[in-house]
């Protein structure tokens, strides 16, 4: 991959981390503001214990997401960005285009995923 293409991964990335970031931080005060005091009761208990249910999994989520960013950040400055990690072929670049994180190519990724 030439220079420029990996600049542009990388402006990507790092804007995409810190909207990220930005959207995580957000969604752990959620968490932490969420009203499931003993108090409340029927319904209501449950429908706020479902949303903090719902936020827990985005923040999981976000976290995973964000160390996948910071993994291929590290793997740009390493020059092995666009390199699959399984079969060291080239990343086709229409899949980094629609997720710049990722790691593996498309079939490693199928095999990954079929176990």
């Amino acid at each position: 991959m030439n220079p420029e293409r990996l600049t542009y991964f990388k402006g990507r990335l790092e804007t995409e981390r810190d909207e990220l970031i930005r959207a995580h931080g957000l969604h752990e005060q959620d968490l932490r503001d969420s009203h499931t005091s003993e108090d409340i009761a029927g319904p209501d208990r449950a429908s706020e214990l479902d949303e903090a249910i719902v936020e827990s999994h985005i923040v999981e989520s976000q976290e995973r997401l964000l160390e996948k960013i910071n993994h291929a950040l590290e793997r740009l400055g390493e020059g092995t960005y666009g390199i699959c990690e399984n079969c060291d072929c080239e990343i086709a670049e229409a899949r980094l285009e629609a997720k710049p994180s990722v790691s593996l190519c498309v079939d490693c990724q199928e095999l990954k995923e079929a176990g």
